[in-house]
């Protein structure tokens, strides 16, 4: 479910970046990135936290796997829809 959510959070980005290119006042993209990273690093890991049990034994390790997640494969999701982009519109340009 994270990596679905990993996934979309990417195509959103794109489109992002997409949509950027297309308007006449632009944004740059580096940080278009940096907002996408603050999202991965401190709002979305939060959407997925399990409830809290009613009986006060809480374990943190869902959670810690959970953070986990989202540094990793949210970090290398970003880099990578950021740096796709930038080489498709170079290569666009080129030709």
């Amino acid at each position: 479910m994270i990596l679905l959510f990993i996934f979309g959070v990417s195509i959103l980005q794109y489109a992002l970046y997409f949509f950027n290119a297309k308007s006449h006042t632009k944004i740059p993209g580096f940080i278009i990135t940096v907002l996408f990273l603050i999202g991965h690093f401190y709002v979305f890991p939060q959407l997925f936290f399990p409830e809290p049990r009613p009986d006060g034994i809480n374990c943190g390790m869902p959670a810690l796997g959970i953070m986990l997640a989202f540094w990793v494969f949210g970090t290398v999701a970003i880099l990578i829809t950021y740096t796709s982009f930038k080489l498709t519109t170079r290569v666009k340009q080129i030709k």
